[in-house]
């Protein structure tokens, strides 16, 4: 891939992405950061529907989720239809974001940013609930591919703590399953781990904040149609 192009680079956003295209955003990320770190093994790999991305050639399908509060996807969804409405809506919708923990920042750029305030706890909870919701589904999965795995995004930056246990928690909620994920991904801003369900082993690779900011990027430009996987950042 070539994740630095001037039409990438460039780029800026001074809101965020509409509620729609959020988990699509999501999955392009986490194949274009897929596609980044091991091109040899997902360069045949595309965005379908059930599993979320597929490579049919070699029976592998990946689920993605996030690891994410309601709370925090409430406000998500607030803060992406934030000027949308009549002036009443739009003050509505400011004093649930505020009330909620959040506070209005303003970015490097232009436009505005929601902040929360204090610290994100239940990193061990929420990581270990989005593979539990997501495990439901494998069987329907096993039909067609082979090889299933999962792709666990974490929207914030995660303590020190997490970081270094979040292999024993994926270790722990799959030992606890009939049917599991062959391997897990949990993809950060500074870092992706790679879980191997069968061998129980891991290995990291770390991101650095100008790749993770050109995925992300990516993601959500060919989320919105700006960009497609037969573009030359995607090759």
């Amino acid at each position: 891939m070539r994740i630095n192009t001037d039409l990438v680079k460039n780029k800026r956003y001074n809101t965020s992405i509409t509620a729609c295209l959020l988990k699509h955003s999501q999955e392009f990320r986490v194949l274009a950061t897929l596609r980044y770190l091991f091109p040899d093994k997902y360069n045949a790999m595309v965005n379908g529907e059930a599993p979320d991305l597929q490579d049919c050639a070699n029976s592998i399908g990946i689920e993605v989720t996030a690891a994410v509060k309601e709370k925090d996807m409430m406000v998500s969804r607030l803060f992406s239809e934030l000027n949308k409405g009549t002036p009443k809506e739009i003050e509505k919708r400011k004093k649930t974001i505020e009330s909620s923990g959040y506070t209005f920042v303003p970015p490097k750029n232009k436009g505005v940013a929601i902040s929360v305030s204090g610290t994100t706890d239940g990193e061990r909870f929420f990581i270990q609930e989005s593979i539990k919701k997501k495990i439901k589904k494998l069987p329907q999965y096993r039909e067609t591919f082979r090889t299933l795995g999962l792709a666990i995004i974490l929207p914030e930056i995660p303590t020190t703590y997490a970081e270094q246990h979040i292999p024993e928690w994926i270790s722990e909620v799959l030992g606890e399953m009939e049917c599991s994920y062959d391997f897990v991904y949990v993809i950060s801003h500074r870092f992706c781990i790679y879980y191997d369900a069968h061998k129980n082993s891991l290995s990291k690779h770390t991101l650095s904040n100008e790749e993770s900011t050109s995925l992300i990027t990516i993601g959500r430009m060919t989320a919105e149609g700006a960009l497609s996987l037969s573009d030359v950042e995607w090759l």
